[in-house]
């Protein structure tokens, strides 16, 4: 049976969209393309109609979820104006809900393990993805005039990837929650947000 290219779309986004659940929760090398599609209720065969190899899928998931991400981080900050956007990004991104909801938050904690042993390709979407993530927090520091901006964003999304992914690792809750506390405080300090309130 033939399908038009609506129905191939939406499909191939269906894929996509069960493919970026599966790779926060498991990471990339631990799904299956047979569960992938028969999760979205398709048969193995009809994968390669859609994407030429399980790499393509995984960084199509990734891109997916980062623009996911980055839509509704460019909303609150449109929103809320640059001070109280970022500071609601930063108490969601450091908090207890985000360590504990790995299959719903952002990719770079969950993956960036993985992301380093990825081929090539892969890692060369995600480079394009995470620097959009960063001229975002960028664009708002420097609404708040913040000096370097852009090296600013890249150290605070790099503080924030780092606190999430320890506080994940950690075997004790309470010393998690003292992990992400801390490094909320101090990142909110370290941009000024104190003077903001």
């Amino acid at each position: 049976m033939r399908y038009d290219a609506e129905h191939r779309q939406q499909t191939r986004e269906k894929v996509v969209r069960k493919a970026a659940e599966a790779i926060r929760e498991f990471g990339p090398d631990k799904i299956s393309v047979a569960d992938l599609m028969a999760k979205a209720g398709l048969t193995h065969g009809g994968f390669y109609a859609h994407f030429k190899s399980k790499d393509d899928l995984v960084s199509e998931a990734i891109s997916y979820i980062f623009n996911e991400r980055n839509v509704a981080l460019q909303k609150i900050l449109e929103e809320d104006g640059p001070v109280e956007g970022l500071s609601a990004y930063i108490d969601m991104y450091l908090s207890t809900l985000h360590r504990n909801r790995r299959d719903k938050g952002c990719p770079l904690a969950a993956l960036i393990g993985d992301l380093a042993r990825m081929p090539v390709a892969v890692r060369k979407r995600f480079d394009a993805d995470i620097q959009g993530q960063t001229d975002l927090i960028a664009g708002a520091l420097e609404e708040m005039k913040q000096p370097q901006p852009d090296t600013l964003a890249a150290s605070m999304l790099a503080e924030m990837v780092g606190t999430i992914a320890i506080a994940r690792a950690v075997s004790d809750d309470e010393t998690s929650d003292r992990i992400i506390e801390a490094a909320r405080t101090n990142l909110k300090k370290r941009i000024g947000m104190a003077t903001h309130k």
